[in-house]
């Protein structure tokens, strides 16, 4: 099976990824959760990776974020909703909440026009994520990608330690890849990770959820 991380793909067997990618079911930590979201409870997430950080610093009342984005390319839909829903319930558990409005990586991938992008992103994301409860508070941060300097600093430093052979083996490169698709890879992985930046409190677990 070929896995396209910008598109669609129907999965017939999931044991198979579990497998390959190190998933663990997430019916082994539910019981742990002391108010789990209904999704969690109705097997809509069934499988987690690493996500027993985030649960240990939930019940020793730590410091832990989540982080999700939003690539800016269409009209929300119920994909969409779902991830917000999760963002806005760890963000209730207790965590600082980070979502990104992948402007970077729709303008690049898709081709989207900046403007295009930006209308998008705030008519269609960001004001509902708000209209389902995401709380403008301390530790809550929502951002463009092209506006979020420490972010982007972030990505052209993961940028020095990662070559084409290895992106390539990964997201399916060519020689015929525009060199702004590949760097919004960078720009992922610095979305995922700049919630340790001391800026923002410093290392701790951070919950990521799908990109839709």
């Amino acid at each position: 099976m070929k896995l396209d991380p910008w598109g669609a793909v129907h999965v017939d067997d999931y044991s198979k990824l579990f497998v390959e990618f190190g998933i663990s079911n997430f019916d082994q930590i539910l019981s742990e959760l002391e108010n789990p979201h209904p999704y969690m409870r109705r097997k809509i997430i069934f499988g987690h990776r690493g996500y027993e950080p985030v649960l240990a610093a939930m019940q020793k009342h730590e410091p832990f974020a989540v982080m999700s984005g939003f690539m800016p390319s269409g009209r929300a839909h119920f994909g969409h909703m779902m991830v917000m829903n999760e963002i806005i319930w760890h963000q209730q558990q207790g965590g600082d909440a980070f979502a990104a409005i992948a402007d970077m990586e729709a303008h690049a991938v898709r081709g989207i026009s900046w403007e295009r992008c930006r209308a998008l992103g705030i008519n269609e994301y960001i004001l509902s994520l708000i209209a389902l409860g995401f709380a403008p508070k301390e530790g809550s941060h929502i951002y463009f990608q092209s506006e979020n300097y420490s972010m982007r600093n972030l990505a052209f430093e993961l940028g020095s330690e990662a070559n084409f052979s290895e992106v390539s083996a990964i997201y399916g490169f060519s020689g015929e890849t525009h060199i702004s698709h590949m760097e919004s890879v960078m720009a992922q992985s610095a979305d995922i990770l700049h919630p340790q930046l001391k800026e923002f409190g410093g290392p701790k677990p951070v919950a990521t959820w799908p990109t839709v």
